[in-house]
């Protein structure tokens, strides 16, 4: 697949990820739609959550965020897999018994890694790859919650730049996951 092609079903894979993230979606919800069964997320040498339980994990860890955006600024051309990607984000908690919150701002570099769409007639969990093909997925139309929706199987943090404070706070120690000394 060329790479004219495969940047609006990568686009939307993303958007529909993120989507979900910030809609606080719970993790099954998330595996139906958008990830595969072994996905990973984390820091490149640091921390990763991997499958069903490290989805459940990373998702608890960063609940207390009620707040946030991710805004892709840039992607790689998708001419190979993976894809990298820099994006903006804003973060928003409150500690318990806290009059105010706090943001976290910064930018994200981050490699993702796609799966292809489910093939017709499999059930999730039926048809998945379990790992990235390293192939552009087949086509189909974004979004349209049919078997063309293609899977993130891992979206990593390569770095930061940027960070606020807070954010330099929160990140501090990748290899510990989501670092806030206050808890």
């Amino acid at each position: 697949m060329s790479s004219e092609r495969a940047a609006p079903l990568i686009w939307d894979t993303i958007e529909r990820y993120f989507a979900l993230l910030q809609a606080h979606a719970p993790a099954e919800r998330m595996r139906e739609a958008v990830l595969t069964d072994d996905f990973r997320t984390g820091f490149v040498d640091g921390l990763i959550w991997q499958g069903e339980q490290g989805l459940r994990d990373f998702l608890e860890a960063r609940a207390e965020f009620f707040d946030e955006s991710h805004t892709v600024e840039q992607m790689s051309r998708p001419e190979r897999l993976p894809t990298h990607t820099r994006l903006d984000f804003f973060l928003r908690h409150r500690l318990d018994g806290s009059p105010v919150s706090d943001t976290f701002t910064g930018k994200a570099f981050h490699i993702w890694e796609f799966a292809p769409p489910l093939e017709p007639g499999k059930a999730p969990g039926d048809g998945r790859p379990s790992e990235s093909t390293g192939d552009a997925p087949a086509d189909g139309r974004p979004g349209d919650g049919n078997d063309g929706d293609w899977l993130v199987a891992a979206q990593l943090v390569e770095g930061f730049a940027g960070l606020d404070a807070n954010g330099r706070r929160l990140f501090s120690q990748p290899v510990s996951g989501l670092y806030l000394d206050d808890r």
